[in-house]
């Protein structure tokens, strides 16, 4: 399992650091003993930060690109981060079969233009929700569960801009006019795409616990 809590101080940028239960215990002081029980159960716990990054104004220079982590990196709390990648694809792939590889600068630049703006938003959306997923008790707290209880986010009409997005579909007014008649020289088209621990501000730090019947090691985070 993963507990999280708010840390300013740990900035580490490590999938293996070892953390301790005692930490762990600590830090949820006061909660049910249900939980206090199972965290006391683990054999080993793993320790790292969430990191934020803010959005690239850019990703495409000439023939080479990015997608994925290198140029949207966010925090998971819309649980998008391989989602985007995935999308960043299939966009991809469909602007360099629409313009073919011997436009590969203006296919690149039609691909960025599709994604980074809905990428750019879920990257904002998932920088909030860690506030709002994690407020303390209090009057915010209340006014968010109320809101939740009164009509939720999960309706069809609120989720359809990202669940029912074709990623593949390209607006044929972003497609540039064609250029002039001449020789033109194709290639290869580079992109980079990372998915390692990202740096930036405000990390949230979270443990990963493991006991006997598991595998030992870090796990990602489920949101």
């Amino acid at each position: 399992f993963v507990a999280v809590i708010e840390r300013e101080t740990w900035t580490r940028e490590s999938w293996t650091d070892r953390g301790e239960k005692a930490d762990v215990l600590q830090a949820y002081a006061g909660w049910h003993k249900q939980v206090r029980s199972i965290i006391d159960a683990v054999d080993e716990t793993f320790i790292w930060a969430l990191f934020d990054r803010a959005p690239l104004p850019r990703w495409s220079a000439g023939r080479v690109t990015l997608l994925g982590d290198s140029c949207h990196a966010m925090l998971p709390f819309m649980a998008q981060g391989a989602a985007q990648a995935i999308e960043d694809g299939a966009a991809l792939a469909a602007c360099l079969q629409r313009l073919g590889a011997a436009a590969a600068p203006e296919a690149l630049r039609l691909y960025e233009s599709l994604r980074r703006p809905r990428a750019t938003r879920l990257q904002e959306l998932s920088r909030l929700n860690k506030l709002r997923f994690h407020l303390p008790d209090g009057p915010r707290q209340r006014e968010r569960d109320a809101e939740l209880a009164v009509r939720g986010d999960r309706s069809i009409e609120a989720i359809a801009w990202l669940y029912g997005h074709d990623a593949a579909a390209i607006d044929e007014k972003l497609i540039p006019s064609p250029p002039p008649s001449g020789p033109h020289s194709a290639g290869s088209v580079s992109l980079t795409s990372t998915s390692a621990a990202c740096s930036g501000a405000a990390p949230t730090q979270a443990w990963s616990e493991t006991s006997k019947t598991t595998p030992s090691g870090p796990r990602n985070l489920v949101s």
